[in-house]
């Protein structure tokens, strides 16, 4: 009996140690784990803080930069002591205010006051212990119901002469909550985080909290600091800000914790009596086996539907990674394999000849802009569907190339001509109206064509040329088809070229202005100038602006460049006026393009200029032609409008020429209409021209409109204006275009151009011999003048750089 139990006591040794071995290794593991988990989690709550923080920052950098930039627009001001002599005179940004050296409010805005008193005395508060030298950053400092923060620079005029020495301090503050709202610390919480932003001062050790989600102090959190805009040090040295976050479920998961102990017991328990309930665990295990393959089948037979569902969207994601969302056409990377296989086709002699050709919409943006996006999809739905019945005659791909561009690719085309017979056809299919939101309307296309019989080009170089076609045809007046041929692509390397340069144009001081002056035909006397832009291309020597406009159309520096001259015009104006006589009346006129009528900040630009300025506008004069109104009637109204009201006077150039001058005459405030050289130059026994001139003259007169004659030539034109009643006139006759310098001494001696009852003969002109021939810019969009006199570039002027656009040019150059 005692043997018995003996044996049986003994039975139980081997589960003890195996019990034992269980849980000690499975303890282990669990701490190593446990401490693993930790420091991922840690290392992911610092990442996820260094993320929001990396977006809190820039906003303190703008802070420091706004503040820079006041003490910068101050440090100039004061350095010309003609305009500011103290620095409570330099105008103020909102936000901002001047302070004294003894951390006084020197001036700021009547609503802010209370805000720079108190943040003036925090920074007095600041610099009891010690000053605080330079740029730096102040708070958060609680002023009411607000958490501000604030950064001061020193105002350190620079004169020449004068050792240089702080005028005070620049500072400009903002709200704690403005600067971290695009840190969306919110956002934490709904990750799964607690967070507080604090600041941590040295002197206390003690952290003031700003912002936080807990309602207690967080510990044992990550920490990271906000770093201060460049080149500014705390007020308070050693003191940062900083972000702190912490898992709201603490560094150890609770329930990773709970699984793996209910592991280790559970093994333990199976270890332990396994061996003494063997039959039991023999048939649970065949239980769990069955179950086992019970969810192996579920899941095999879920598989293979997720399968037969994967398959299913791979084909759609084929079909739409190769078609058009819209019109269902082929898109761009399903024409260039299909032309990467033609051109192999070519290659190995099975097909003769490939076509590719570009198919460009006309007035596609034109019907964004007034129908919307949706009706402009909808015309090209139309259209698509219409090249569709065209092309289904012959063997080939169509495919939607851009957003208002179409591509065909031609398989088998005996000769050019059948690829121009088809591009026709799409043109012809463009001819019957559209019908979009209730409105009928009528496109065009421009169409580029090329055609491939070697097959030893690439595709991305057929389609380049096809490119190159249309980029021709759009600039013709007459032919909308255009076939490549190898002399395009030197025309379209210069014309990149002229884009590439044009782009540093302004920056190397390469554009510059002449001056055709205004003639009263009754006493031949200049009473103003139109002004015509140059380019002085390093290579090119000087060009006229149709040669380089269009290009700046397309490349977007339109705006840049008409601002750029708007600047250098008033400029030029304020000189003018101050050399000529008190009594000395004069204008000079500049030609806006359509693209720069639709800048919806130039009547704003215009009168910051003029009121910075002190610039009577009546100096000023506008010219436009119809082509700048028709683009957009409705903006174009209300700016010109903007600009009549400030005073300038409004010209509608090439008047007569167009086919709705009329009607521009009721619609926008125009003071003037210039006529242009095929009513002015005719001849004598031209008596249709002569009374259609005599007739527009009148026209003009009973709108209470004044008549400017342009490109007049010969005495006879001369003459005849101005017996019709033409009160003013331009061209080769009086002048050619002239430098500032010239035309700023015509204007000072008023000596008549030409006398009234000359013969013939011709006034000497300072800048070359007579040469009968059209000098005005043929965009008749963006002429305007730059005198290569001194101007004085001194900052008097305190317009924003970035209004302008461009860096004002220095005339030094």
């Amino acid at each position: 009996m005692a043997a018995l139990i003996k044996k049986r006591d003994l039975g139980w040794v081997p589960t003890v140690v195996v019990l034992a071995v269980v849980l000690i290794a499975g303890s282990r593991l669990m701490y190593l784990s446990v401490q693993h988990h930790a420091a991922a989690a840690r290392a992911a709550a610092s990442t996820v803080a260094a993320g929001y923080v990396s977006k809190i920052e820039p906003d303190f950098q703008k802070l420091g930069n706004f503040a820079s930039r006041q003490a910068a627009a101050a440090a100039k001001a004061l350095a010309d002591t003609s305009t500011f002599t103290s620095l409570e005179s330099v105008p103020l940004a909102r936000n901002t205010f001047w302070m004294t050296a003894e951390d006084r409010v020197l001036a700021s805005r009547p609503t802010e006051a209370a805000n720079a008193s108190g943040i003036a005395s925090e920074w007095e508060s600041a610099e009891v212990a010690r000053p605080v030298p330079g740029s730096s950053v102040l708070g958060p400092m609680r002023l009411g119901s607000q958490w501000l923060v604030s950064a001061r620079v020193p105002v350190v005029p620079a004169i020449v002469g004068v050792q240089p020495a702080s005028r005070g301090w620049a500072v400009s503050y903002s709200d704690l909550d403005d600067v971290i709202s695009s840190g969306h610390l919110a956002r934490l919480t709904d990750a799964g985080y607690d967070f507080e932003l604090s600041q941590v001062e040295p002197r206390s050790s003690r952290s003031r909290i700003f912002v936080t989600s807990s309602t207690e102090p967080l510990v044992d959190a990550v920490i990271t600091r906000i770093r201060l805009p460049t080149g500014f040090a705390p007020a308070i040295p050693g003191s940062y800000l900083a972000v702190s976050i912490r898992p709201r479920n603490g560094w150890y998961p609770a329930t990773e914790l709970a699984s793996d102990i209910g592991l280790l017991a559970f093994l333990a328990w199976l270890l332990a009596f396994g061996t003494h309930d063997l039959s039991h665990a023999l048939q649970r295990s065949r239980a769990a086996l069955a179950a086992a393959r019970r969810r192996l089948r579920t899941i095999n037979q879920q598989l293979a539907a997720e399968m037969q569902q994967r398959l299913s969207l791979q084909e759609t994601f084929d079909h739409a990674r190769f078609h058009d969302a819209f019109t269902g056409l082929p898109n761009r990377r399903y024409f260039m394999d299909q032309l990467d296989r033609a051109l192999r086709d070519v290659r190995t002699k099975r097909r003769q000849r490939v076509a590719v050709i570009i198919v460009d919409i006309s007035r596609f943006k034109l019907v964004n802009d007034m129908l919307g996006h949706t009706a402009g999809d909808e015309l090209m739905v139309q259209a698509a569907r219409r090249f569709e019945k065209s092309t289904s005659a012959f063997e080939g791909v169509l495919a939607r190339w851009g957003g208002d561009q179409f591509a065909v690719l031609i398989l088998d085309v005996t000769s050019t001509e059948m690829a121009l017979q088809v591009a026709g056809l799409l043109q012809d299919e463009l001819r019957t109206p559209f019908e979009l939101r209730r409105h009928k309307l009528v496109v065009t296309a421009t169409i580029g064509v090329t055609t491939v019989d070697s097959g030893q080009q690439r595709a991305e170089d057929v389609v380049r040329e096809a490119d190159i076609a249309l980029t021709v045809a759009k600039r013709q007046e007459t032919s909308k088809i255009v076939v490549y041929s190898p002399n395009m692509a030197g025309q379209a390397a210069t014309l990149v070229s002229l884009e590439a340069d044009l782009h540093v144009a302004l920056e190397k001081h390469e554009l510059r202005l002449l001056f055709q002056p205004v003639v009263d035909l009754r006493t031949y006397r200049m009473v103003g100038a139109e002004a015509l832009l140059r380019w002085r291309h390093p290579v090119e020597s000087v060009l006229a602006p149709d040669k380089f406009l269009r290009i700046a159309e397309e490349a977007g520096l339109m705006v840049p460049i008409t601002r750029w001259i708007i600047l250098r015009v008033v400029k030029l104006a304020g000189e003018w006026l101050r050399r000529l006589p008190a009594n000395q009346k004069f204008f000079i006129s500049i030609n806006l393009s359509p693209t720069a009528l639709r800048d919806p900040g130039l009547a704003e630009y215009i009168a910051a200029l003029l009121r910075e300025t002190q610039l009577p506008p009546s100096l000023l004069k506008f010219e436009l032609t119809e082509a700048a109104l028709i683009s957009n009637v409705g903006a174009a109204r209300e700016t010109l409008e903007r600009l009549h009201a400030m005073g300038i006077q409004l010209m509608l150039d090439d008047f007569g020429t167009g086919y709705s001058s009329l009607s521009y005459l009721q619609l926008f405030p125009f003071d003037f209409v210039k006529i242009d050289r095929p009513f002015v130059n005719s001849s004598g026994s031209d008596q249709a021209n002569t009374g259609m001139m005599a007739a527009l003259v009148q026209m003009a007169g009973s709108l209470n409109l004044t008549a400017i004659a342009e490109i007049i030539e010969t005495e006879a034109a001369a003459r005849a204006l101005q017996e019709m009643g033409c009160e003013y006139g331009q061209g080769y006759y009086f002048s050619e275009p002239i430098e500032a310098e010239l035309a700023l001494q015509r204007l000072r001696t008023q000596h008549p151009f030409q006398s009234p009852q000359a013969t013939g003969t011709f006034a000497p002109q300072a800048t070359g011999t007579f040469a009968p021939q059209k000098e005005k810019d043929t965009t008749a969009d963006e002429t305007v003048m730059v005198p290569p006199l001194e101007v004085d570039d001194s900052p008097t002027i305190m317009i924003p750089a970035t209004s302008i656009g461009f860096p004002p040019d220095d005339e030094s150059h």
